[in-house]
């Protein structure tokens, strides 16, 4: 059996041992409704109140301001459908939030996009720039999923707000990397997904200043103050609010961590054009691959990577099968984007592993 090489940490995280065992006893113990009122229904409910104070800590929030969701797809189109008026959205936002814009266009929503410079980053004058009198919601994610290219979402935030528009971003690639702070940097809605920081797939959150008026995601409980109707997923939520708390507490030993098999990587690998952000995270990674004969298609070179044991992708897992480069290459202008592969890193990446994988992809490349 071939060795395995997982460089996909952007497209999931597995779940830490700290944080299963958190959420354990909430499948068999205590697993009660946490809307019911009984005292059993109240221990999981509490449970459940628990994880949203770990949450709202962890970016600098009120428990009020935290909505349970089922990850970030949910919150994004939560997010933008659940505003009365226009949107501006970058052209580098995750497909969620891509195809929610469209989507909202063909139903006579104004939409306008924010384009970025060639190294992944919208600018204030940019979003200046996109923001009409019919906006009332401007959209950038914080941390490319991609490119892992960051936003200066603060200064961001206060174009919206002197144009008189809310401010959304998605925070869902950010949780391992950044000091997320929303008072700071004034932002009126934020989204997070607990699988890109080791807690379980289908959990996240929607942070909504107090304030701001959304229209409700799902009727019919009264669950979320009546705006996101349905059963809590209590496990979930636990291991979520565990998860984020811890990767606020290593926060520094992974950004050291994911630099240094970073670099590594980086200074094996003898092929491709790396794709360059000024500012940027070191987890993740994209590289152009130019073979003897050409440019090498993207999905091709990752297929062939897999077969030796160097699991990486061409972008965002939930694109995964379009037949189109990811549109944050796009919107960069990045020449052959369509031969891209994106590398991501994590915790438990060892420098070995980064280089040997890097002698693995020269290798493949070779071949091609």
């Amino acid at each position: 059996m071939k060795e395995q090489i997982y460089l996909d940490y952007a497209a999931t995280t597995p779940v830490d041992d700290d944080v299963f065992n958190a959420a354990k006893p909430y499948y068999t113990e205590i697993f009660y409704n946490p809307s019911s009122s009984h005292f059993l229904g109240q221990r999981a409910f509490a449970a459940v109140e628990r994880a949203r104070r770990q949450c709202a800590d962890a970016i600098n929030c009120s428990p009020d301001e935290i909505y349970f969701t089922s990850g970030g797809a949910e919150s994004i189109n939560w997010a933008l459908g659940g505003v009365d008026g226009g949107i501006a959205v970058s052209a580098i936002e995750h497909d969620a939030a891509i195809s929610k814009a469209e989507m909202l266009s063909k139903s006579g929503v104004s939409v306008s996009y924010i384009q970025p410079d060639k190294y992944g980053l919208i600018s204030p004058q940019a979003v200046d720039g996109a923001v009409t009198e019919c906006t009332r919601l401007v959209c950038v994610m914080t941390v490319n999923n991609i490119v892992g290219s960051i936003q200066p979402i603060k200064s961001l935030a206060a174009v919206a707000h002197s144009k008189g528009a809310m401010f959304f971003t998605d925070a869902v690639q950010a949780v391992n990397t950044l000091d997320i702070d929303v008072k700071d940097w004034d932002v009126d809605m934020l989204a997070v997904s607990g699988h890109k920081f080791y807690a379980p797939k289908g959990v996240g959150f929607l942070y909504v200043k107090r304030g701001v008026k959304i229209n409700p995601l799902l009727v019919g409980g009264g669950q979320e103050k009546a705006l996101r109707a349905g059963t809590h997923n209590v496990p979930a939520i636990v291991a979520m609010g565990e998860a984020i708390q811890k990767a606020k507490a290593l926060r520094s030993q992974y950004v050291a961590h994911v630099r240094q098999v970073s670099t590594e990587f980086k200074n094996n690998l003898d092929c491709g054009r790396i794709i360059e952000c000024h500012d940027k995270t070191d987890d993740i990674l994209s590289v152009v691959f130019c073979g003897k004969n050409g440019y090498i298609n993207g999905g091709r070179l990752s297929t062939a990577l897999s077969v030796e044991g160097v699991c990486c992708s061409v972008g965002s897992a939930c694109s995964a099968g379009s037949a189109t480069p990811p549109n944050t290459l796009v919107a960069m202008g990045v020449q052959n984007a369509d031969s891209a592969v994106r590398f991501s890193f994590g915790r438990n990446t060892t420098v070995e592993q980064a280089r040997r994988a890097a002698q693995i992809v020269n290798s493949v490349v070779r071949r091609f």
